[in-house]
């Protein structure tokens, strides 16, 4: 069966999330700075610490959103409707469970640890204790939201998708103009108004669904199967995501016990730059990603294929458009953004932002292979290989004596990950190494050949202002974007491209 892979949808929801993107950062700085204004520095920082207490409650949830997404998607692409209610079913229990074995450990052991261990001080623990309970009651909703959400995407109705998540950073952004204005302590009605608004955007979800997705429908199901599928997959997701956070915080504690929070400042401020960053391309592949599960669900190899590599392709050019000139000029950014610069900053967000135009390349192919079902050996493979970055970089900061060796063991390590990646799909999908080579690799080598040395002359010539970052910023992206279009795409791309533009 041959799947319909429709290039005008994947267009128009790239945009779409991309509007949305840019809303919710927008709206996100400005709430920040205006949240830290009306609490006060003590009471954002309850807030914030709070916050980071029940995040580890729902680590888990992360690996049962991949899975229900998966899940919902692949049975859309195999048009099997029974399937479909089974799974939809399956995901809406695993997530009621989930919430409620939250719910308990969080007002059982989550509660002991507040009052025992967390420092807060002695006349804000009562509001303390509420922010934690309507924090831990706003992680439940949004768990049981994930099914509801996935099916949203695993449809590809990106358009209600964005929608929503716009209302939702409207009503935060109410929240915020109209906290002025509720009499008491302000921490406590934040806590419950934001409790408050997630209710509110769960029922949306629901309703949105109900209403627009007649097939699917609540039903018992009692096999064991396809619980057990469901709950395997989740659990290899789980050791796959548990070795990149050791990865991320284990190097955050290496470089503490190296260089103490100095270095963590500046790995804190890389960090901020390369998540920044990643929202760029992360719209393109949420659109597209949805067409890779459904190919590979109808058997369509050859579509799956080609979506990967179009997909690895064109993330990496999104985000060498944003990467390379804010690789060029990061002491300038770093300077515009943070008054003072910690110590390897930049050093530090240059290797970072490379790390992640590999993860670019990388992220269509960990689709594809989620796609087929079958993670357990891969998660195994590239988790272990992740973590092996701690010890390479322990190794080379003891004989270099660098802070910046760490970052370049990381990137060693993603780029082992990678190859070993290829291999995987090679063997799950029928992926051809070949066609990677001379569809992907080669047109990047091209691009990157011709960009980066001439928006490398630009920076020695031009930088050194404000005005002159700003016009070496506009060089890169310009030769990106030119390399791209010569050198990138194919003639049929290009010809889509300047039809879309009204071009020819």
């Amino acid at each position: 069966m041959q799947a319909n892979v429709d290039s005008k949808r994947v267009a128009k929801n790239t945009i779409v999330l991309y509007f949305r993107m840019l809303f919710q950062m927008v709206v996100f700085f400005y709430t920040s700075r205006v949240v830290l204004k009306e609490l006060g520095f003590e009471d954002y920082g309850i807030y914030d610490v709070v916050g980071a207490a029940i995040g580890i409650l729902v680590f888990l949830n992360n690996s049962m959103l991949n899975c229900t997404q998966r899940f919902i998607t692949f049975a859309i692409g195999k048009n099997n409707v029974d399937y479909l209610n089974s799974v939809y079913s399956v995901s809406l229990i695993i997530h009621t469970l989930l919430a409620l074995l939250i719910f308990i450990v969080g007002e059982t052991v989550g509660l002991w640890y507040v009052n025992n261990f967390m420092v807060i001080p002695a006349c804000r623990v009562d509001a303390a204790i509420m922010v934690y309970h309507c924090s831990l009651l706003s992680a439940v909703v949004m768990v049981m939201s994930v099914p509801y959400n996935s099916a949203i995407v695993a449809y590809e109705k990106m358009t209600a998708f964005a929608s929503i998540t716009i209302l939702d950073v409207l009503l935060k952004l109410g929240i915020v103009l109209a906290l002025p204005l509720f009499p008491g302590d302000k921490l406590k009605n934040y806590a419950l108004l934001m409790l408050a608004e997630a209710v509110v955007i769960r029922l949306v979800y629901g309703l949105y669904c109900n209403f627009n997705f007649k097939n699917l429908s609540f039903v018992w199901v009692k096999a064991g199967k396809l619980y057990k599928e469901m709950l395997s997959f989740a659990g290899w997701s789980t050791f796959g995501n548990f070795a990149l956070a050791c990865n991320v915080q284990g190097m955050n504690l290496l470089l503490n016990a190296f260089g103490g929070a100095v270095l963590n400042a500046a790995r804190g401020a890389a960090f901020q730059v390369q998540m920044g960053v990643t929202a760029f391309t992360a719209s393109f592949q949420t659109a597209i990603n949805p067409q890779i599960t459904k190919s590979c669900a109808c058997g369509d190899l050859k579509s799956m294929n080609k979506l990967v590599l179009r997909s690895s392709r064109f993330s990496f050019f999104l985000l060498l458009i944003i990467a390379l000139p804010l690789a060029l000029e990061m002491p300038a950014v770093l300077n515009f953004w943070l008054s003072d610069v910690p110590p390897f900053a930049v050093a530090f967000t240059r290797l970072l932002l490379c790390v992640t135009l590999v993860d670019a390349v990388a992220n269509s192919m960990m689709i594809g292979v989620s796609a087929t079902g079958r993670i357990k050996y891969y998660h195994i493979v590239i988790g272990c290989t992740l973590l092996c970055a701690l010890p390479l970089a322990w190794a080379l900061l003891k004989v270099t004596g660098n802070p910046v060796m760490a970052f370049v063991a990381q990137l060693l390590v993603v780029l082992v990950a990678q190859v070993f990646r290829m291999f995987f799909c090679r063997n799950l999908f029928c992926f051809s190494l070949s066609a990677f080579a001379i569809e992907v690799l080669c047109p990047i080598a091209k691009v990157a050949l011709l960009a980066i040395p001439v928006s490398y002359i630009a920076h020695c010539y031009l930088s050194g202002t404000l005005i002159g970052s700003v016009a070496v910023a506009v060089v890169a992206v310009l030769v990106v974007a030119l390399a791209v279009l010569l050198l990138g795409l194919t003639k049929n791309e290009r010809m889509f491209l300047f039809k879309k533009l009204h071009i020819l």
